[in-house]
C-alpha cells in the first residue's frame, strides 16, 4: 500500500514550511535544486555568480515564506525568483558578453560534464554550438526559451517574467526558429 500513496505536492511542502516545519523546505530544495542550477547554468553567467543567483533565490524563499501563497505552482513562484534575480544581475553588470566557465582548477566545465556522460565529439560540439547559439538571442527570449524548455506554459512564464503571453509566445517562436536556422546551417550535411 506504501508503494500508492503519492509525494506529497510542493505547494503543500510549502506551506507546511510556512507553518515552521523545516523539514518540508529541506524536501523542496532537494527536489528543485538541480533543475534550478541548470536553468541558471543555461543562462551563461559564471559558475560564482550561478551559485550566488541560486543562493540568493532560496533566501529569497525563506525570506517571504509568511507571504506564500499557494495560488500558483510553487516551481513557478522559484523561477519567477530566480528570473528577477538573474535580469538584476544582467541589469547590474549589463550583461552582454559570453564567459568562458572553468572550475576550480581551470578545468572547463562542460568538459568535466562531458567527461562524466561520455559522449561523442559531436554531441560535444553540438552542446558547444547550442550554447553559443542561444548566446546569439536577446536575453529575453533566451529566458523564455529556456523557462519553455523547463516545461513551464506561455501562461507561466508571462506570470514569471512579468510580460504578458502574446509577446512570450513570439520570443519563443523567435528563439525557435533563429537556434534552428543558426544550427541547420551549421549541420547542413
Amino acid at each position: 500500500m506504501l508503494g500508492l500513496l503519492t509525494k506529497i505536492s510542493d505547494e503543500s511542502l510549502m506551506l507546511k514550511y510556512q507553518q515552521g516545519d523545516s523539514s518540508s523546505f529541506e524536501k523542496l530544495y532537494a527536489r528543485h535544486k538541480d533543475s534550478l542550477f541548470a536553468y541558471l547554468y543555461r543562462s551563461h553567467v559564471d559558475l560564482s555568480v550561478i551559485e550566488e543567483i541560486a543562493q540568493e533565490t532560496w533566501v529569497a524563499i525563506i525570506d517571504s515564506a509568511k507571504n506564500y501563497r499557494a495560488a500558483a505552482k510553487f516551481k513557478t513562484y522559484l523561477y519567477a525568483i530566480a528570473h528577477r534575480k538573474l535580469v538584476d544581475f544582467w541589469r547590474k553588470n549589463k550583461f552582454d558578453y559570453l564567459v568562458d566557465r572553468t572550475d576550480g582548477s581551470g578545468e572547463s566545465i562542460v568538459e568535466n560534464i562531458a567527461d562524466t556522460h561520455s559522449p561523442s565529439a559531436d554531441a560535444i560540439d553540438l552542446s558547444m554550438d547550442l550554447l553559443l547559439a542561444l548566446e546569439s538571442l536577446s536575453k529575453e527570449q533566451q529566458q523564455a526559451f529556456l523557462l519553455r524548455e523547463e516545461g513551464f506554459s506561455r501562461r507561466e512564464i508571462a506570470v514569471m517574467t512579468d510580460t504578458n503571453e502574446e509577446t512570450i509566445k513570439s520570443r519563443i517562436r523567435y528563439a525557435s526558429t533563429h537556434l534552428k536556422r543558426i544550427l541547420e546551417v551549421q549541420y547542413a550535411d
